[in-house]
This record gives C-alpha cells, sequence and structure tokens, in this order.
C-alpha cells in the first residue's frame, strides 16, 4: 500500500515536469481561462447592471455568478479530462503496457491523474479568485466555510469516477472522438453554470436534477450563500457522496473490463 502511494507522488511530479517543459501550452491554458472571464463580464456589461433579477437567489451579482460556475466547472473537468487523457497519452506513446510489467496497478495510475487534474484546477481557481479581487473587487469565497471543501472534495471523488468509466472506455474502444466534450457541453446547458434553471424552458428544468454535476455546482454557489441552511448543504452533500460511490464503483469495473478485454486483444501498448 505504501509502495503504490509512493508511485502516485511519482506520477503526479512526473506529469508536473513534463507540463513545465511546454511552457507556452501552459501560459495559453491559463490566459484563455482568463480572457473568457473578461469575455463574460464583458457580455455581462451589456444589461446596463451587474444585478440581474433572474439571479435573486444568488445575490443578483451576474459576475460572481460566472467566477463561481468557472471555477467549479473547470475543477470538476480538469479532474475527468485530465484523467482520461493522461490515459490516452500514455498509449499513444505505448508506455501502458510498460509500466503494467511492473507492479504498479492501474488504479494507481488513474488515481494520480486525477489528483495532478486536482492540482491543475486548483491552479485555474486561485487564477480566477485573484483576477475577480483585483480588478473587479469580487470576494467570491468570502463566506466559504466547512460544507464548501465538503462539495469540493466529494466531487472530485466523483470526477474521478468519471475519469475512470472514460479511461476504461478508452482502453476498450480506444478512440472515443468528441465524447467527453459533448457530455461536458449538454451537462453545462442543464447544470447552471453560467445561467439559471430558471431561464431554461419549464419542461426542461426536471432534467437537471437527473445531472450529477448540477449537485457540485449549485452546491458550491449554496455553500458561498450565508441564509443556506444546514439541512440543504448536507443534501447536496448526501446526493454527492452517493454519486462518488456509485460511479467510483462503476469505473472501477468498466476499468478492470477494458484492461482484460486489450489484454485479451493484445492491443493494450498501440493507440
Amino acid at each position: 500500500m505504501l509502495d503504490e502511494l509512493r508511485k502516485i507522488k511519482v506520477f503526479v511530479v512526473r506529469d508536473f515536469r513534463m507540463l513545465s517543459t511546454y511552457k507556452l501550452a501552459l501560459s495559453m491554458t491559463f490566459l484563455t481561462t482568463v480572457f473568457n472571464l473578461f469575455y463574460f463580464a464583458l457580455f455581462g456589461s451589456m444589461f446596463g447592471s451587474s444585478s440581474l433579477p433572474a439571479l435573486s437567489d444568488y445575490g443578483g451579482d451576474f459576475l460572481s455568478y460566472i467566477i463561481i460556475g468557472s471555477m467549479g466547472w473547470g475543477f470538476l473537468w480538469s479532474i475527468m479530462g485530465t484523467t482520461a487523457a493522461s490515459l490516452r497519452s500514455e498509449m499513444m506513446m505505448g508506455t501502458v503496457e510498460s509500466i503494467l510489467l511492473t507492479k504498479t496497478r492501474l488504479y494507481t495510475m488513474m488515481v494520480s491523474y486525477a489528483i495532478y487534474g486536482s492540482f491543475f484546477g486548483l491552479i485555474s481557481i486561485v487564477i480566477l479568485l485573484s483576477v475577480g479581487y483585483l480588478v473587479f473587487g469580487l470576494e467570491v469565497f468570502a463566506n466559504a466555510n466547512l460544507f464548501t471543501l465538503v462539495v469540493f472534495f466529494l466531487s472530485a471523488t466523483m470526477m474521478m469516477g468519471f475519469g475512470l468509466i472514460f479511461g476504461g472506455i478508452t482502453i476498450w474502444l480506444k478512440n472515443i472522438g468528441p465524447t467527453t466534450m459533448l457530455l461536458q457541453n449538454i451537462s453545462m446547458f442543464f447544470c447552471g453554470v453560467y445561467f439559471p434553471l430558471t431561464v431554461l424552458p419549464v419542461v426542461a428544468r426536471p432534467i437537471s436534477y437527473y445531472i450529477p454535476f448540477y449537485y457540485s455546482i449549485e452546491g458550491l454557489r449554496r455553500s458561498l450563500i450565508p441564509s443556506t441552511t444546514t439541512g440543504e448543504m448536507m443534501m447536496y452533500s448526501i446526493i454527492l457522496l452517493f454519486c462518488s460511490v456509485l460511479f467510483n464503483a462503476i469505473g472501477l469495473y468498466v476499468l478492470h473490463r477494458g484492461l482484460i478485454k486489450a489484454k485479451k486483444d493484445g492491443s493494450l501498448m498501440f493507440y
């Protein structure tokens, strides 16, 4: 067990060293995040007021709403996206089989990718918070509490499960195309990332309650509102805990089945 934990550290350090090698790509990634924030800020200024009636349940401030949504969504998908993409890169480079010939478990690799994605997502959060404070004078985490951390932790665990699922599918099918991007775009529409559910058609709103990412974004927003009750935050926490256990169990199964199929077909060492 201790040996596997040491390997996780090795993988994470390796990935950060590789990331720092490509400084232009790294800087462009974070600059894109910043410019997207300015894009939404200018878009909101067209309404002539930073306080919108549609956002009254969240304090009314458009820019704060956008920053919180961007942080939460970016954090979630940096974990899931990095987990699946890192395994795909290992397969393309032909290093998966070499690693698995050692005593390293595939699950250890996937956990390492998820932790690396979490750190990457946290860096994005720090950048967005800094820009929000220095440029717009916003302190969106001024009311952060224990439930805020709980939502972040459970959401990260849940997204690791999705990373395992798509990692297993990648091993199985090799090329899944823009599947993750399509899932992300559809989910973003129903999860209240950039606009509240109240602007959706009434018949479409119930769909949101069946999308697990909704409870991460909404739970994060509610945790930052002082008037939110403990019972309400417990509801979000319990739902996220259930989703974490469920999707990690499914992810382990899909990853295991994908690995068995790849070994049987002899396709593990090539993409």
